[in-house]
């Protein structure tokens, strides 16, 4: 690799950082904002009384639905990675099917 595209390739990773960290950073502002709304509803919801059992009941039920949704987007990213395989085997497969025939027409024309 030359000079010029390792300088490129750090570019590229410097780029790709920044920007893994604005969006970080955006996420985390939206988790806040979602953290006083689920609050404020919370409030409104639970008795005055009974609030530290009820907010412990609510973090459980948050936890069980956040593991629940993680799991589903890895299962569902493996699955779109086993697609992806899958299609590159195949397109590997046609190339290698067009480049026998290609080679049996060479033969017949040669022959």
């Amino acid at each position: 690799m030359g000079e010029y595209e390792e300088k490129v390739e750090k570019l590229s990773n410097v780029r790709m950082l920044f920007m893994t960290s604005i969006v970080s950073a955006l996420a985390l502002v939206v988790g806040l904002f979602w953290n006083e709304a689920i609050k404020a509803a919370i409030e409104q919801i639970v008795p005055a009384g009974e609030g530290l059992s009820y907010k412990f009941l609510a973090a459980i039920t948050v936890t069980i639905a956040v593991v629940i949704i993680i799991y589903v987007l890895i299962h569902s990213q493996r699955i779109a990675e086993e697609k992806l395989k899958e299609m590159e085997y195949r397109k590997k497969l046609k190339l290698e099917e067009k480049k026998r025939r290609l080679e049996e027409r060479k033969q017949k024309h040669h022959d």
